[in-house]
């Protein structure tokens, strides 16, 4: 495991991200998601559940509920942050709204389409995978914005 490690530094890319600030940034930011995942999706499946309103709806609602909850631990927590609050939340907020966008609309229904075609509406892939898609996406990509960018 030791030789993988430190042929894998060898690599450019690899040898900033396996740095011992950046692997503990990104356990604490995994660590956050894994959190915010929680919450996300219980409050998702309970509102879905709940209200008469499309899954397009819930999801931007539920959406906007985890907004402040992950801005702030991600800054606090993840990545230590203790300025520049309003430039970071900008920011953060920009990022927000392209995954809105990108992540709630066109992937959310891009991903139910073909689940649908694939294996029927109402089924179990149908309901419950394009939101889990969808977060895994969004969580790769947004560490490498978050350390590059917004909270750098």
């Amino acid at each position: 495991m030791t030789s993988l490690v430190h042929r894998l530094k060898k690599i450019p890319v690899l040898e900033k991200l396996l740095n011992p600030e950046t692997f503990g940034q990104f356990v604490r930011y995994i660590l956050v998601g894994l959190s915010c995942f929680a919450v996300e999706y219980t409050l998702f499946l309970v509102l879905r559940s709940k209200l008469a309103i499309s899954e397009l709806l819930v999801n931007i609602i539920v959406y906007t509920i985890i907004f402040w909850m992950n801005f702030l631990l991600n800054k606090f927590v993840s990545f230590r942050s203790r300025n520049n609050f309003k430039r970071q939340l900008f920011l953060y907020g920009i990022l927000f709204v392209i995954n809105l966008v990108v992540g709630n609309i066109l992937l959310f229904s891009g991903i139910r389409y073909l689940l649908v075609l694939m294996s029927g509406e109402g089924s179990w892939p149908v309901l419950y995978l394009p939101k889990i898609l969808i977060m895994f996406f969004i969580i790769s990509w947004n560490f490498v914005l978050y350390k590059k960018i917004i909270y750098k």
